[in-house]
């Protein structure tokens, strides 16, 4: 009906500027947007990830009770209730989540919740990326009004960041890091290894579901390199339907640690993700200059 908000799904691609994104619109007028970027419902539901999801939430809860504990012992009443709602948020979502696939209607209402003539509710989730073609075109006709987001990030830059998140992740206490990060990135690349992580940047599969799932008018497929910034943003705001608005300085996606990838690594990442970049400048035409500059490296 007249006056429904827009429901976007971002669904990714990882490590490609989505936390920018999230940001962004979270903090635009005409857009309502939870207190939790990614509700990761869908991606539960299908894969049967519950344990995994429930265990997520519960260290995402303890640590936002311990940050309020903190605000209240500092007298910082603003943040104090605004932990107490994204705490609220982490309940809600657990408990639509308990109720498995016929939880859809009450994912649906957290979204909406709090709209109040809104222009835009959003989930901004990279791992709906991986959900099948046939759930991507179930979630197309959840309202009236559903549009999808796809941001592409130069692929060896990407990796990196991805490679780079897993190595934070998976160090045990006295590891280097760097040191880690280079060998998931050699069994990655050389191995065969570490599948989910060029699976998150596999734009050939991930756009092609979109296409036979989504009508193309409901996709919009941006470079990161273009979309995060001032003017790129532009175009971004007129698919959504909100008013375009400036940044406090152009969005950025979260990096993470500062690492170095050394030449070979850098080459040996550009050769294996030769037929994303092959496929992309097949697609696309011309690309940013920094996927052009790792394309040389092939």
């Amino acid at each position: 009906m007249a006056g429904d908000p827009t429901i976007l799904f971002c669904i990714g691609a990882t490590k490609a500027g989505t936390s920018s994104l999230y940001r962004y619109l979270h903090g635009h007028p005409e857009c309502h947007m939870r207190s939790i970027k990614e509700i990761h419902f869908f991606d539960t539901v299908d894969f049967d990830n519950y344990d995994r999801q429930f265990d997520a939430y519960a260290r995402l809860r303890a640590n936002l009770t311990r940050r309020q504990a903190i605000a209240a012992e500092n007298g910082n009443k603003w943040k104090f209730a605004n932990l107490a709602r994204q705490i609220a948020d982490v309940d809600e979502v657990v408990t639509l989540l308990k109720q498995g696939a016929a939880g859809e209607t009450a994912y649906l209402r957290y979204l909406l919740a709090g709209v109040d003539g809104h222009k835009l509710v959003g989930d901004i989730t990279p791992a709906y990326a991986l959900l099948s073609e046939d759930r991507l075109a179930r979630m197309a006709t959840m309202a009236p009004d559903v549009r999808f987001v796809f941001l592409m990030r130069d692929p060896v830059d990407r990796l990196w960041s991805h490679v780079r998140m897993q190595a934070i992740r998976q160090r045990q206490p006295g590891q280097d890091v760097a040191l880690k990060a280079r060998r998931i990135l050699n069994r990655t690349v050389k191995k065969g290894m570490e599948t989910h992580i060029p699976l998150r940047g596999d734009y050939r599969a991930i756009l092609g579901k979109l296409a036979r799932a989504v009508p193309q008018d409901r996709v919009f497929i941006g470079f990161t390199e273009d979309v995060l910034d001032e003017d790129g943003l532009a175009p971004l705001c007129d698919f959504l339907g909100i008013s375009y608005l400036p940044n406090d300085g152009a969005p950025r996606e979260h990096e993470g640690m500062d690492l170095a990838l050394d030449a070979a690594q850098r080459r040996d990442a550009a050769e294996f993700l030769a037929p994303q970049y092959a496929f992309a400048a097949q697609t696309f035409g011309t690309l940013p200059r920094r996927w052009q500059s790792n394309m040389a490296k092939v």
